[in-house]
């Protein structure tokens, strides 16, 4: 878990005392448990989705320099980069996705609409042998640790399908909290 910040601490404080108004409210009421438990499980849930912004807003990571390395005997691909803490407080773990894209080119190797297999073609046949998926997407653990303004090097190793004519990638990084 990454280190709490002072906008955590801010968040606690004032929800605790939003909970104390919540019961000082609630005794003056006929239905005091119902007005407590109403008041109570409101707070948890501006609680819940307000840390999640926080976390999302502070710990920022961004991914640089990356490569690509592609194996033809064992299928796969490796790619490296570098994962930076951009933000102002450390980050515990950063977890990169990769998910690469089997591209169908278009005119002048562009990608076109018409030509990408359809996500609601996957959705139903999925259950199929013969069905061969067009995404294939990873998550791995990059860094264990970075501090503001710290960089690490990762390489992630994955499968890479052989039936992929031309494979895009796309890699982002977040901080797991």
């Amino acid at each position: 878990m990454s280190p709490l910040t002072i906008w955590h601490y801010l968040l606690i404080a004032v929800l605790i005392l939003l909970l104390l108004i919540g019961f000082l409210v609630s005794l003056r009421t006929n239905s005091k448990f119902s007005v407590f438990t109403t008041i109570s499980l409101t707070l948890m849930l501006i609680g819940f989705f307000t840390w999640r912004s926080i976390n999302e807003n502070v710990y920022i990571v961004e991914v640089s320099q990356l490569d690509q390395e592609r194996f033809y005997q064992s299928e796969q691909i490796v790619l490296k980069g570098i994962v930076r803490n951009v933000g102002n407080y450390p980050v515990a773990n950063v977890i990169a996705t990769v998910k690469l894209i089997n591209s169908h080119g278009g005119v002048g190797g562009k990608q076109s609409l018409f030509t990408q297999p359809s996500v609601f073609a996957q959705i139903y046949e999925g259950d199929n042998p013969n069905f061969k998926r067009q995404t294939v997407e990873k998550e791995e653990l990059v860094a264990d640790y970075l501090n503001p303004g710290k960089a690490k090097p990762f390489t992630i190793i994955m499968k890479y399908p052989s039936y992929f004519k031309h494979a895009t990638f796309d890699v982002t990084a977040k901080a797991a909290y």
